[in-house]
């Protein structure tokens, strides 16, 4: 047998080595590699729990490639946009500003030469509280005998403050956010008036109570709405978990609801058993006990794109209902006829109904497709109502404002704060949707609440 030289022989030995070596630190990455795959699923469980399918798109912290042509997902003005200039404003006074003396020589400088104008915009020093001693007269009318003691339009009934500042100190609560400390704070330094937190407490207790009739008007105007949309969220009461329901209508009248239950009772109780209309709504089970649902397109987005990357079977479903979803929309922005608009629906809830056939056995997409089964019949109800959108964005909008104070706030200290803030913030988020002036609105009601007799 050929023996081999020693050279080639120490050169395989020194090969093995290496082979060994490398083996060894095959097994070493392996193992890590392991260890950071175990770390990673660890790391997006708790990252579902910020974000998943759920999580409404406004509160999503992570955007990128969400927005087109902005693939870091900032915030601010798409691409093109014109922007706005403010329109420089009518002088309220001309101030000239002249010269009797030239300030190198000290001598009479003559006529002036040129004028060269700026305008500056102000605001006036804060007004301080006024003081306003009301006399009413009594009287005996020597026709009748009455016996009547005069009525002033700008006294309330109730309390020792006037309008004006019940307005002020709500705005600043409900429209600017402070919390009572700070009002105080605001209100002594600025307008060197002193109140008690309990005393801001208790102006907005009263309003509160002015607004609750016209809390109980609005409500009956959502329940003879053509469409609602409807969401809700978690809200704490005295620390325990409640839940504010909110409801925006058809034609921009927003109503906030807080129960202590997120159950088919407060919608028979805020509906009426023989409620009419449709309702756009998520995925929640108590929905599916409404008449007439229109199930939320976004939500349905959210889950099919948060399995894409999963399987093939995941992607091609993602792909499936964003193109349906796309067809949706530029159908509803053609505004067809309604007898086109029936015909289309049928025609797009069969072929909806095959593609939950054809991705039924695929492992994968199986709770996407009982999702997507669960809306059949409901996914194309804004077909037969136009104007209707086929999210319940509107609904999540409307209900944002509350989640900020939710934040703030933290939890409502009594059941009576939690109803108080509800007819408030009913009739903040009403004006502000159909762009009215808040202050002009809230000053009215006040007046007619608060003053007149």
């Amino acid at each position: 047998m050929q023996e081999w030289p020693v050279e080639v022989i120490q050169h395989i030995r020194k090969l093995e080595g290496k082979i060994k070596n490398l083996e060894k630190e095959n097994k070493e990455f392996s193992k890590e590699n392991q260890e950071l795959k175990e770390k990673i699923n660890k790391l997006e469980k708790r990252l579902r729990i910020y974000e998943n399918p759920h999580t409404p798109s406004s509160q999503r912290r992570f955007k990128g490639g969400s927005r087109g042509d902005n693939p870091c997902g900032k915030r601010g003005a798409p691409k093109g946009h014109k922007g706005a200039t403010r329109k420089v404003p009518e002088p309220d006074e001309v101030i000239s500003v002249t010269a009797d003396e030239c300030p190198f020589c000290g001598c009479n400088p003559g006529e002036s030469k040129n004028v060269e104008t700026a305008i500056i915009e102000e605001l006036p020093l804060p007004r301080k509280i006024k003081v306003t001693q009301y006399e009413f007269h009594m009287y005996e009318c020597q026709n009748c005998g009455l016996r009547f003691t005069t009525e002033h339009e700008d006294y309330p009934k109730e309390g020792v403050f006037g309008v004006n500042l019940i307005t002020y100190i709500t705005m600043l609560k409900f429209h600017l956010r402070g919390v009572l400390r700070r009002i105080q704070d605001f209100l002594r330094h600025l307008c060197g008036f002193d109140i008690s937190v309990k005393g801001i407490h208790d102006v907005l207790l009263r309003v509160g109570n002015a607004c609750r009739g016209e809390y109980h008007r609005l409500l009956q105007r959502v329940r003879a709405a053509r469409w609602r949309y409807t969401d809700e969220t978690g809200m704490r009461v005295n620390g325990n978990n409640w839940w504010l329901w909110n409801f925006r209508t058809d034609t921009d009248e927003s109503l906030a609801v807080i129960r202590e239950s997120r159950g088919r009772d407060v919608l028979e109780e805020i509906l009426g058993e023989d409620y009419n209309g449709a309702d756009i709504t998520d995925g929640w089970k108590v929905y599916k006990n409404l008449k007439v649902v229109q199930r939320c397109w976004a939500h349905l987005l959210r889950e099919v794109d948060s399995n894409k990357n999963i399987s093939k079977e995941g992607e091609s479903l993602s792909k499936e209902i964003h193109k349906r979803y796309r067809l949706l929309k530029e159908f509803l922005g053609k505004d067809p006829p309604m007898r086109e608009r029936k015909r289309q629906k049928r025609i797009w809830e069969k072929e909806l109904a095959e593609i939950v056939e054809k991705y039924d056995s695929a492992l994968h997409t199986r709770p996407l497709i009982t999702y997507l089964r669960n809306g059949l019949g409901c996914w194309y109800t804004c077909l037969l109502y136009p104007g209707m959108e086929p999210t319940n964005n509107l609904g999540e909008q409307a209900i944002r404002e509350h989640v900020i104070i939710r934040k703030i706030i933290g939890t409502f200290r009594s059941i009576d704060g939690s109803e108080n803030y509800q007819y408030i913030a009913s009739m903040f988020a009403t004006w502000r949707l159909q762009k009215k002036n808040i202050f002009e609105e809230l000053e009215k009601l006040l007046r007619r609440e608060l003053c007149l007799s």
